[in-house]
């Protein structure tokens, strides 16, 4: 009993660490500090944009739009810079546009009473179709100030400063739902949002909220995409929807079986880094690293779901 409860507990960070081991001891090269960091790197907005998902998973709704508000924020603050915007104020008003998203589909959520899964798909196709209108279709490229490019490609001594930011980011929404009354309560409105209403937690704030932070963190994430990369194109951050969605499943069977938390998140998307970088580094061809992760992420939901089900006494 007391190993079932530790493997539900941990184990995707048990699957995590044999993993690494296999690739250790199969990969010359894989184990080096340089390369260890450079999956670090390489997982970074993945777990940022992420986390945003998993503050709606945590309320029990779905946000479907992230990767186009993502696109969108990101090419905004390029548009804003080139412009002649002052590059903080362009960041600010990014980041705003993805709480409004975030905001306005929380609202539809809780008092329209539409599904998340539907107003988010559509407010994605809006966010999609905005950043077309504003960028014409076309790829921004220029001369951006370096204190904006430092976000993307700056250094905090020996580490690159996306990791410190994954990190902060990470550790903050943690905190925030594992010490805080805000994330009890969120955490509450995700599990039985009836009783919890009926306990007088206000759950249709606490779902706007968790729209926010999505929308927020999907921006944000476009924002350090645009000073990684030194330019923004309409689909930028189209190509984090699966993996967002991978990282966050493996990580509802790290620390509460069946329930997505920001650790566990992190969890799920460094899993996703070492299986693409482990299997670029062995040769494999891309194709491959999508099928393993697709069994991985089956494993992983099949794993919850006779946790749950044997919980239930089902």
């Amino acid at each position: 009993m007391k190993f079932r409860i530790f493997f539900s507990q941990y184990g995707t960070i048990m699957a995590l660490a044999t993993l690494a081991a296999t690739f250790v001891v199969l990969i010359p090269g894989f184990s080096e500090p340089r390369n260890l960091l450079n999956i670090l790197y390489q997982i970074a907005l993945l777990a940022i944009i992420s986390e945003g998902f998993t503050m709606c998973l945590i309320v029990g709704e779905l946000d479907l739009a992230f990767p186009n508000v993502a696109s969108l924020s990101g090419a905004l603050a390029a548009g804003l810079i080139f412009g002649g915007m002052d590059p903080w104020a362009a960041v600010m008003t990014a980041l705003a546009t993805g709480v409004c998203f975030g905001v306005v589909a929380g609202i539809l959520v809780t008092k329209i009473g539409i599904p998340s899964l539907i107003t988010t798909l559509a407010s994605g196709i809006i966010a999609g179709g905005m950043v077309y209108l504003y960028t014409k279709g076309v790829s921004f490229y220029g001369q951006m100030p370096e204190s904006f490019l430092a976000l993307g490609r700056g250094r905090i001594g020996p580490i690159p400063s996306l990791i410190a930011i994954m990190l902060i980011v990470v550790a903050l929404f943690q905190l925030l739902i594992s010490t805080t009354r805000i994330g009890r309560y969120m955490q509450a409105t995700g599990a039985n949002p009836v009783a919890s209403r009926l306990a007088g937690i206000n759950t249709d704030g606490y779902k706007i909220l968790a729209f926010a932070f999505s929308g927020l963190a999907a921006a944000f994430t476009g924002v350090l995409l645009t000073a990684k990369l030194g330019s923004a194109n309409p689909e930028g951050a189209s190509g984090y929807m699966m993996d967002a969605f991978a990282s966050a499943l493996l990580g509802m069977t790290v620390l509460s079986m069946g329930r997505a938390n920001p650790f566990g998140t992190f969890v799920g998307a460094l899993m996703i880094g070492v299986v693409n970088n482990g299997m670029t580094l062995a040769g494999s061809p891309y194709y491959l690293q999508d099928i393993t992760k697709g069994i991985i992420i089956i494993i992983s939901v099949a794993l919850t779901s006779l946790q749950n089900k044997r919980l239930s006494g089902a």
